[in-house]
């Protein structure tokens, strides 16, 4: 499990073989943050990481954990 405490960690090889699975755009009262879903299979477990951004907030960009989405 990849675990990112800041996205300044973040490299494109943390999240090779994450697809995006949604994009929520204007998820903040002044219609500026996106929020980004992304997923991977492994064996039968998706696995997801968001990624949000809200120039509104002190941190304005937050990647989570890897999470489990769904077991098949």
């Amino acid at each position: 499990m990849k675990v990112f405490r800041d996205y300044a960690e973040l490299n494109e090889k943390l999240l090779q073989g994450f697809t995006v699975a949604e994009v929520l755009i204007g998820i903040n009262a002044e219609g500026s943050g996106v929020s980004i879903e992304l997923e991977r299979q492994v064996d039968n477990v998706t696995i997801g990481v968001d990624i949000v951004y809200d120039p509104a907030e002190t941190a304005p960009l937050v990647i989570s954990q890897e999470y489990v989405k769904h077991i098949d």
